[in-house]
């Protein structure tokens, strides 16, 4: 009979990663604060934590949607496919989609030893003959991570992570969780079990974190750590202390994982017995707004049949028929909170097979991220489907691939129109592309960087035109920002004090100046040159008239100084930037 393990050799099964989710949840959400206050930039946009935050909170509903739908119990291969695929959707930030690799290098990595489990037992070999863990039963079932598989998780995710960054940079997350993942195969390679390799990993990514200050210089001059750095290493100590069988900070058992609401149907939606369709799916939506909902009603529009979507504005009625109900279920979760799940197999009338959506379709269509309601309308009357993103609420993956299945078009372009922003989309369209649809992004990093970009749409060009005139629209437009430092800091042009004007171009601090006005004069002087034929000047939320007449001033002497310029003034509404600016 074998000794029972000790409290610090906890296995790392299907219950653990639960645990392992839980504790990273409450651990970000105890320290957003000061990780968003960690983000370097003293502009009002710093949301590290808050992503990395959301990013779990988003998977959790994940989990817990597909408990309701299915119930019952899963391998631990399911239940990490199904923790990677809600910190994907649930993806908010760089940060969010980095940390996301994490349960995608731990699911990819078990799913590898579960065939290698099984075709080590096929030939006749037991489960390390054929490559797996030791952990891989009979048909290569794996029912717990072993020591070299969660080294090679580890690798695997950072090899996702680093792969997922077009420019990699040291001092960031990234060389977090490079230190974090040799750690853990040295410390595998000489023997460890699993909370061994957690503990040699954690120790590696705290001495890394601490290491971020003097490898960027921005870094070093705030005197602060690198913050998505800082919230990978919470997720680690939550990985470390549900393996040594300290205390997660919640109970499994107390998890909305394994709660079950009340079933009640929608009105209006019992009986129809139109036969379209082989399940009928309903739910609560929650925690959402009119956009979308609105998205979610046209996704669910392009899948399903009899599509009921009532309510608001806290909470909505969801109802539709299709094939798969998961679709719909993950739909819900990207959309907001989805709570009182009911699945009903329909008897069809008729073996008849139901028909295609047949909604007129354009060659291509476009997704775009807007922040405030003048740009919100200004992208929609261009002809976007607009997803709602600004600092502290950035779109998730999720969100922009419920966007993206509600346009109407062969294929779709989309426009993040926002750095942080930029892998989120990405992400997304590779989720689309899995699923068969034909999506591409322009990486615009500016909403003035967008409108350039729809300025030149034509639905009826194909999807190769459309990109290549967009991406050069995009491209050609320099833009700069004007806000109010939101705090004291070291910047790339010196230093800042809270409350001082702030100008940024092409993303990086350039003018800091007591006097708004000054500082948009000097913002403007570097913005504008003798080859600029158009300026677009956005007015958010921030400026009031005192500050419009003070803009027209400066922007008056613009074109005195350069007559050939034209400028084109918006009232764009957005937060935290009173006023963006593009020239072109």
């Amino acid at each position: 009979m074998s000794s029972p393990r000790s409290p610090v050799e906890v296995p790392l099964n299907l219950a653990a990663a639960r645990r392992w989710a839980l504790a990273s949840r409450v651990g970000l959400a105890e320290a957003r604060t000061q990780i968003d206050a960690l983000n370097v930039f003293p502009v009002p946009d710093g949301d590290t934590g808050t992503n990395m935050f959301l990013t779990f909170d988003g998977a959790l509903d994940v989990l817990r949607g597909h408990h309701a739908t299915h119930g019952g119990e899963i391998s631990l291969v399911q239940g990490l496919a199904l923790l990677a695929r809600g910190m994907l959707l649930s993806a908010r930030g760089n940060s969010g989609v980095i940390l996301s690799q994490l349960a995608r290098g731990l699911h990819e990595a078990a799913a590898k030893a579960g065939d290698a489990g099984e075709a080590g037992d096929t030939e006749g070999g037991d489960a390390e003959a054929g490559g797996a863990d030791a952990d891989a039963g009979p048909g290569g079932v794996i029912g717990e991570v072993g020591a070299q598989l969660l080294a090679e998780a580890f690798t695997r995710a950072d090899h996702l992570a680093w792969a997922g960054v077009s420019s990699p940079v040291e001092g960031t997350i990234l060389s977090v969780s490079r230190a974090a993942a040799s750690a853990a195969r040295e410390a595998a390679a000489a023997g460890a079990n699993p909370a061994g390799v957690s503990a040699a990993a954690l120790a590696a990514a705290r001495s890394a974190l601490e290491h971020t200050q003097s490898q960027l210089p921005a870094l070093r001059r705030a005197g602060v750590v690198d913050a998505g750095g800082a919230g990978l290493v919470i997720v680690l100590e939550a990985l470390h202390r549900v393996l040594t069988d300290d205390h997660a900070g919640s109970d499994a058992s107390d998890s909305p994982w394994f709660r079950e609401g009340a079933v009640l149907p929608p009105a209006g939606c019992a009986g129809d017995g139109d036969g379209e369709g082989a399940y009928e799916v309903m739910y609560l939506l929650s925690q959402s707004d009119e956009d979308r909902v609105g998205h979610l009603r046209a996704h669910l529009e392009q899948v399903g049949h009899s599509v009921l979507v009532v309510g608001g504005p806290q909470d909505w009625r969801v109802h539709v028929h299709l094939d798969d109900p998961q679709v719909a279920v993950e739909a819900g979760t990207m959309a907001g909170q989805i709570d009182q799940v009911r699945i009903e197999e329909l008897v069809r009338a008729d073996a008849s097979a139901p028909t295609a959506d047949a909604r007129p379709r354009a060659s291509v269509g476009v997704v775009a991220c807007a922040g405030g309601e003048g740009l919100l309308e200004l992208f929609e009357q261009a002809g976007a489907t607009v997803v709602r993103s600004a600092a502290g609420a950035r779109a998730s993956t999720g969100q922009l691939l419920n966007a993206i299945w509600a346009v109407p078009a062969h294929s779709v372009v989309v426009l993040p129109n926002d750095g942080d922003v930029l892998m989120s989309a990405q992400a997304a369209a590779a989720a689309a592309r899995e699923e068969g649809l034909t999506v591409e992004v322009v990486p615009s990093r500016a909403a003035v960087q967008g409108l350039a970009a729809l300025a030149v749409f034509d639905p009826g060009a194909t999807l190769p035109e459309t990109l290549t005139t967009m991406s050069e629209a995009a491209g050609a437009t320099v833009h700069a920002e004007l806000t109010v430092a939101s705090r004291d800091a070291q910047t790339g042009a010196g230093p800042c004090r809270a409350g001082q004007a702030l100008g940024l171009l092409d993303g990086q601090i350039v003018v800091i100046d007591d006097d708004a006005t000054k500082a948009a004069t000097r913002l403007l002087a570097r913005l504008v040159t003798d080859q600029t034929e158009l300026l677009t000047v956005v007015r958010g939320a921030g400026a009031d008239e005192a500050a419009r007449t003070s803009m027209d001033q400066v922007v008056g002497a613009i074109e005195a100084a350069h007559p050939g310029v034209e400028v084109l003034w918006l009232d764009g509404g957005q937060p935290a930037y009173p006023w963006l600016l593009g020239a072109e």
